[in-house]
């Protein structure tokens, strides 16, 4: 903790002297209280916390062509520690890396370090900024930029294991392109590889593309990923062979409170044949589930919680701003599995369950807002024979000030 309150205080000293016009320093402050009873059993009293994510960034530009930033971030959960004198030692480096642009005149840039990675809908790749942590990956990556193309191409290290020849260490590596064809449509093809050494415990590549785009009043988006490669699952090496899509589309009216209705599906594809040597079931990369699959978070790795039998889910979606700065967003889950499932009565279904919630979000000024949201989730035959019969609700209030 020390050494990095050092090294800001370095940063800070260096800067100043050299050009205060080119440092700037970024806060975060984000309290979020939680009453959580998503245990399916109404007769057990709900659990109530709060968490608290405190970031202080510095980004620095001394040069036209030089540009870096540096974030440090706490992360923790009221009263978590032993007493008020005790020091749980969390503070971490969420980000610090340094770009390069324009590298030798060319149009290339270079970024290395440790950084938050977003692209598309972020269902592929994303920083989880729900999170009280968040996501970020150590590595680099080179930008190919052009007016109506961009490629970024990464290479990411997710863990060192200190073997020797590098044994069981992974790695990721990755493509993104993104294709203007129009000012409000963009295409964004991709390759995403994760590679364990020696590759027979994994060695899988997910290919796909992200379709946006605005006809009018009529917004929508398009994910498609496929899954192919070899991987270590159920003590076996299995090939890879599995898919996820999603369509969604919003139309706005005309009218001063912005109403907007919208429908969306998204599928993961499962297996239903375990002993043999095809894996079909998708498997999660590195997304910001919290944003698809309903809020309460039962279908973030889809793998394990749809107990690999894949999903899919309708979605009914309505929002409206009745005062300036207020928005109410409204969202109706119908979960289903893509395979069928049996239940201890040999009867097969494929109701997981739905999920109701509700989200309020209040910009109070330029720094603050505030956000707030209920949620309900009824459970099908599958959930209730997995976890309870009883309906499961969460509820949440959260303040973010962003200086």
């Amino acid at each position: 903790m020390k050494k990095l309150f050092l090294i800001t205080l370095i940063l800070i000293s260096y800067f100043n002297v050299y050009s205060q016009d080119n440092l700037k320093f970024s806060f975060q402050i984000r309290p979020r209280f939680e009453i959580d009873n998503k245990d399916f059993k109404s007769s057990t009293n709900p659990n109530t916390f709060t968490q608290l994510r405190t970031r202080l960034g510095l980004s620095f530009k001394p040069l036209k062509t030089l540009s870096g930033f540096v974030q440090i971030q706490d992360s923790r959960t009221f009263g978590e520690e032993q007493s008020t004198l005790s020091n749980s030692k969390n503070l971490d480096v969420h980000q610090a890396y340094f770009v390069i642009n324009d590298i030798f005149n060319l149009p290339v840039d270079i970024k290395i370090g440790r950084m938050e990675l977003s692209y598309g809908s972020e269902r592929f790749i994303g920083p989880v900024g729900w999170s009280n942590i968040g996501r970020s990956f150590d590595g680099g990556l080179i930008a190919f930029k052009d007016k109506s193309f961009k490629a970024e191409l990464f290479a990411i290290r997710e863990f060192e294991k200190f073997n020797p020849s590098d044994s069981l260490d992974q790695n990721i590596y990755g493509l993104f392109t993104d294709l203007y064809l129009s000012g409000s449509y963009k295409i964004q093809p991709f390759i995403i590889w994760q590679r364990i050494n020696p590759t027979s415990y994994l060695d899988r590549a997910t290919a796909g593309f992200y379709v946006k785009g605005e006809l009018g009043k009529f917004q929508h988006e398009i994910d498609f990923g496929y899954q192919f490669g070899k991987a270590f699952i159920s003590n076996r090496k299995q090939d890879v062979n599995a898919f996820t899509f999603s369509i969604n589309g919003n139309y706005t009216f005309k009218r001063n409170c912005k109403p907007t209705i919208g429908v969306q599906f998204d599928y993961a594809s499962g297996d239903d044949n375990l002993t043999d040597n095809n894996y079909k079931a998708f498997t999660s990369l590195y997304p910001t589930g919290h944003k698809f699959y309903g809020y309460m978070d039962y279908f973030v790795n889809l793998q394990n919680d749809t107990y690999g039998l894949g999903i899919m889910d309708l979605i009914g979606k309505f929002y409206f701003m009745p005062l300036d700065g207020l928005a109410i967003h409204f969202n109706y889950h119908l979960f289903k599995s893509a395979k069928d499932y049996k239940l201890i009565s040999n009867k097969t279904t494929n109701d997981f369950g739905s999920e109701l919630d509700l989200l309020i979000n209040y910009k109070y000024n330029q720094h603050v807002n505030f956000e707030g949201g209920a949620s309900l989730f009824f459970p099908g035959e599958i959930f209730k024979e997995k976890k309870g019969k009883d309906t499961s609700t969460w509820f949440y209030l959260m303040a973010v000030i962003n200086i």
